[in-house]
Order: C-alpha cells, then structure tokens, then sequence
C-alpha cells in the first residue's frame, strides 16, 4: 500500500543526491526565530506581529517541505528534522497560553464531574457550583453565565484525564503536548505502512499551527485528531472493527471527523459502521442518565452566536452580501453545501480503486468542509495538517497557513471580515485552480511525449494512460 502519486523510497545504494542534514538544520534555525519572536508577540498580546511571526514561519516551513518533497533525506536530515520539531516545541512552550481561553472550560469541566455535577446542565454561574469556583480558573471562563459545556462525551473523558496529570491548565497542556508526540508516532508508523518517506513527517512536525494550537493552547482538537491518526492507522492495516471504534471516540472529542467517514469505509464491509454505532451509543450513555439531558450542551447557541443561524458567519453568504451581489438564505446555502459534500462522499467512497483509504478523499473531504463551514478560529483547521503528511496538496496546505490571518483585530485597527475571508478561504481556492491546471497539461504532455516516443520506435504500443503503477488510485 502507497500514498498516492508518490514514489516509494528508492534503494540504499540509489540514494546519492539526498538531501543532507546542513539545509534543514539551517531552516530549523530559520523557523525556531520565528517560533522566538512569536512567543514574544502572544505574550505582549501583539497579535499583528503574532500574524507576522507565523507567516515567516510557514514561508521557511514551505522551502523546507518542497526540499523534503523532491528529494530524499539522509539518516542526518530526518534526525534534524525532528530536533528541530523538538526545539521549536520546547521554544513555544515558554509562552503564556493566552491565544483562547478554551482550556479554562476544559479544566472547569473536568472539575465540577469530579465533584458530581452533570457539565450539560449546569453553567458555571449556578449556585450550585460555587464551593468549586477559584480566583485562577472561573473568572477566565468564556460565557460561564448562560453556556453549559459544548463538548461531546468523549471530550468530558480527555478533561478528566488531564485533570489527573497536572492541576488546572498545567494537565491540560501536558495532556496537549502528550497528544501531538503520539501524533507524530503514529503518522511515522502510517508513513512506513504506505511506503512513503519517513521525513515526510516535516509536513506535520514544522506545521506552525500544530505547534501554536496543539502544543501551547492545548485546544481539545489535538486530542481529536490523535484519535483520528490512530484510527487512520488501524484502518491502513486493516482493522475494520477497530478502525471504527476509534474514529467513534474521534468523532465524539470534538464532531468534525464524522465528515471523513465516507473517505474511510469500505464498501459493503459493515464492521467498521457497526463498531463506531456501538462505540458512538456507549460513550453518550453515561451523559443521558435521567432522560432529560441532551449531551451536545450549548452547540446550537454557539453556532447562532457565531453568526451561522443569520447566515453572516458562513464566508460565501458574506461576501455575498458585502458586495451586493446576492442574499442567499441560510437553508439554501446549507443544502448546496449538503449535496457538494455528499458528491464528494460518493466519489471518494465509489472511485478509490484497489485501496482501502482514499487518501486524496480525505483530504479533500475534510478540506471542503472546513471552506464550506468558514470556522472563524485557526485551530479548526489544524486537523487537517496531518493528512498533509500523505497527500501534501498546496491548496490544503496554504489554507492551513493562511488560517493564523483570523487572529488579525477587526477595525479599529485591523482588517475587515472580508478582508481575511478573501485571505483565508479564496486564496486557497485560486492556488487549488491554478495547481490543477498545472497538473493537468503536465499530464497531457507527459502522455503526447509517450505517444509521439511510441510512433517514433514504431511500436505504436504507448501506455497512453500514463499512470504510475505505484498510485493506488
């Protein structure tokens, strides 16, 4: 099994020309400044410079990944690759975790189920609730007055997990820092079974939003997403019953893996749907005691407060607004979104060939449903930088990019909503263009250079498909 389109590793006594340790190591230095000047900017809350410190970080992430693309590293240069993921980690941690305040409803949490209390019924504020309170955790608490929790049964589980490692934001962030080193374990072992290179793992390990959002905000998206690696893992080596399980617990840390599900079974095989099913039903059963308790807590107030129910936090209705060209309603937009989603289900679920994993489906899958959805916040994109890894697409990675612009201040001072949707989703969409035009009239001359070489010799027996038999799909 292989990652699509790529090269399986050459043979040892084949590998001159790799790339060795000296370049990496040079654009290790290059983005732990960056990572040092960031560190400084979140502390100070100068979010502009922050912005600035994370473009110049991906600028030398994206000559690093390019070289790793196109060239093999040497034994040295995978070894600096991953000194320097520790180095930049170790550097970010320093900072204060000051970018969101998530991680105090985690703690909070984690705090009142220990003491009994049911966090889908309760707010912060109630009364009832008032021996837990402290000077370094309540006061920090978004919306404690009116929100009860908004994550899912298996979220509620990783807080008290981390309320066991360390007091208050210290277990979560250990908790956030153990995740993204099983991430990056995991990927390895997913990058071995595909046979693709193993200094690939620079796609997730130099990332700067893994670092900035998994490492130092501890946001419960990394506990999501190494779920979700793990259970990529067991599907690669074909554990179907297992594979669904996990992608359950995946779904029910934090919701959005639930869109990659088409991409990932396997027609006909109903082991894996069977498995997420029990799984998805025996995690909310401890939350559902009493029958009056809906565990998807204060969802449906979060999404209207983020502007979705009037349709403005959607980027396409927007900018659709903004400039006049259109008011389309909300249910409409919802039910196109509905059907490309389901198109793109059905070709990743019907058009994979002879692999178990459309890898490419998944990650345009996941792609499609973040541009559609428009988060407003940068760490709902950083489940995505994972797939990177396998299917290194230069839309998918300058959106992932890109997606620090959301921390920009609105006016006064900053730029327009407008502004950082055109940055963020549409600039993505235009390299996404641009790179499959590119790749098509390379794949039309490759196959008319095969044609006019076969009419050359004489044999007029060209393979006109021009497909490499290492391509799974």
């Amino acid at each position: 099994m292989t990652g699509e389109g790529v090269s399986p590793p050459p043979p040892a006594a084949h590998r001159q020309g790799c790339l060795d340790a000296w370049p990496l190591a040079l654009l290790g230095i290059g983005v732990a400044a960056a990572t040092a000047h960031a560190v400084v900017a979140t502390d100070q809350f100068l979010m502009p410079a922050y912005v600035v410190s994370n473009i110049l970080h991906g600028v030398v992430f994206l000559v690093a990944a390019i070289m790793v693309i196109r060239r093999r590293a040497t034994t040295a240069g995978f070894l600096t690759i991953l000194a320097v993921a520790i180095v930049i980690r170790g550097i970010a941690w320093t900072a204060e975790p000051n970018l969101s305040t998530d991680a105090y409803r985690y703690v909070w949490d984690a705090r009142i189920q220990a003491a009994g209390f049911d966090p889908y019924r309760y707010v912060p504020a109630d009364p009832r609730l008032a021996e837990l309170r402290d000077e370094a955790i309540y006061p920090n608490i978004n919306q404690k007055e009116r929100a009860v929790t908004i994550y899912p049964p298996a979220a509620q589980m990783a807080f008290r997990l981390a309320a066991k490692l360390g007091d208050g934001l210290e277990g979560v962030r250990r908790l956030g820092l153990a995740a993204d080193a099983l991430i990056t374990a995991v990927l390895l072992m997913l990058l071995a079974r595909l046979d693709l290179p193993r200094e690939r793992i620079i796609l997730y390990a130099w990332h700067p939003l893994p670092v900035w959002e998994f490492v130092v905000q501890s946001h419960i998206d990394v506990i999501a997403t190494a779920v979700l690696a793990v259970g990529l893992l067991a599907l690669a080596w074909g554990w179907r019953f297992a594979g669904g399980a996990v992608f359950a617990v995946a779904t029910l840390v934090k919701y959005f893996p639930i869109v990659l599900v088409p991409a990932l079974w396997r027609r006909w095989d109903a082991k894996a749907p069977l498995a997420f099913v029990a799984t998805a039903v025996l995690l909310y059963l401890p939350f559902a005691r009493g029958g009056d308790t809906v565990p998807l807590g204060f969802l449906k107030s979060h999404l209207d407060n983020e502007g979705y129910g009037s349709g403005w936090g959607f980027h396409v209705i927007w900018l659709l607004r903004d400039f006049g060209i259109a008011n389309p309603h909300v249910e409409v937009y919802l039910a196109l979104s509905a059907i490309l989603l389901a198109g793109l289900a059905a070709n990743a679920l019907f058009n994979r060939g002879a692999t178990e994993i459309s890898w490419s489906g998944l990650l345009l899958l996941g792609s499609a449903f973040v541009w559609l959805t428009s988060p407003h916040y940068p760490w709902y994109f950083a489940f995505l930088v994972p797939l990177l890894a396998v299917t290194p697409h230069p839309a998918a990675i300058a959106m992932t990019l890109l997606a620090v612009v959301l921390y920009l201040p609105r006016p006064p001072g900053g730029i327009s909503w407008t502004e950082i949707y055109l940055v963020v989703y549409w600039l993505p969409l235009l390299i996404l263009v641009v790179s499959e035009f590119l790749r098509r009239r390379h794949h039309g001359r490759r196959i008319a250079s095969i044609a006019k070489s076969a009419d050359s010799d004489g044999t007029g027996n060209a393979d006109t498909t021009a497909r490499s038999p290492r391509a799974p799909e």
